[in-house]
């Protein structure tokens, strides 16, 4: 037995409304269409489901029972016609990221590009600053969520921990250094040091590391970005110790990268406004994120 949606949908409006006319009305078809529509139903199961009597049917006891299982599947399908409609609607709005330079330039693109493939309703938008810049952005509800290195608590804002990366030497191409397999900090003793500000937590871990080892700290040039730092290593200028991001991203370009040891670590958090709870899109976008990260760490 092969029945149709039509063929059902007509025997729903006739049932309901006791006219072949009206029914047709309800369906946006003539009359004629909808008679042969049950005619062919009733071919179909082998069951008479209408007595006609001039421009009246009325239904049979066998309609009756059909009309019950009917009405189930309607309202079936009308809950995943809502549902549908309620997943449409939450794949709208926009959503407003904060972001650090490395994460906005050499992290954030891929991970944009897979959340508008999977919520293309929702329009974006990136605001580029350094870490405190994004923490009040997310503090004051400037920004939806924000993506950068911050404490793990810090007033107006809760944060999630994503996968931590460890920094890495950043050589000019040809430095006696890049014959070392790994770098540490007396490697580095009187070295030309090109170094972020010292917001930075991990510049303060890389001072810290240096001071430690008790050498001599030979800083020639101070930025408040990784990558306005890499040009100049490769230009020649001196030697720092960098994200992967923006490291990765500037390798073949006149630099070189190694390991550093002992371990400098970045730690990337996400943030969102703490007078609120999170919400689906900024869950489901620091899930590509946290997926990428790890990606990237393998």
């Amino acid at each position: 037995m092969r029945l149709n949606h039509r063929q059902v949908e007509a025997f729903r409006a006739v049932f309901q409304t006791g006219s072949m006319t009206a029914a047709g009305d309800l369906m946006g078809i003539t009359q004629p269409a909808v008679s042969r529509l049950i005619r062919d139903l009733e071919a179909e199961i082998g069951i008479a489901l209408f007595a006609r009597a001039g421009g009246r049917v009325t239904a049979t006891p066998d309609a009756v029972a059909l009309f019950s299982e009917v009405e189930r599947s309607f309202h079936g399908l009308e809950r995943v016609a809502r549902a549908a409609a309620a997943l449409r609607q939450r794949r709208q709005g926009q959503l407003r990221i904060a972001a650090s330079v490395a994460p906005s330039f050499f992290c954030l693109p891929p991970v944009i590009r897979a959340f508008h493939a999977a919520w293309p309703g929702v329009a974006l938008s990136l605001k580029t600053g350094s870490s405190p810049e994004v923490l009040d952005l997310v503090a004051t509800q400037q920004s939806d969520m924000g993506v950068a290195v911050v404490p793990s608590e810090a007033p107006g804002v809760v944060t999630r921990a994503l996968p931590v990366h460890e920094a890495v030497c950043v050589l000019p191409d040809g430095h006696a250094l890049a014959a070392k397999d790994v770098i540490g900090p007396r490697d580095l003793d009187g070295q030309p040091l090109l170094v972020l500000s010292d917001y930075s937590r991990l510049q303060q871990q890389f001072m810290t590391c240096l001071e430690g080892a008790g050498i001599a700290v030979n800083v020639v040039f101070e930025s408040t970005f990784s990558a306005s730092i890499c040009p100049l290593i490769a230009g020649g200028v001196g030697i720092g110790v960098l994200d992967p991001f923006t490291a990765r991203a500037h390798e073949g370009s006149g630099v070189v990268l190694r390991p550093f040891r002992p371990a400098v670590t970045y730690e990337l958090r996400a943030m969102y406004p703490s007078s609120r709870p999170l919400g689906e899109r900024e869950a489901a976008f620091t899930d590509l994120l946290h997926r990428h990260l790890e990606d990237f760490a393998a």
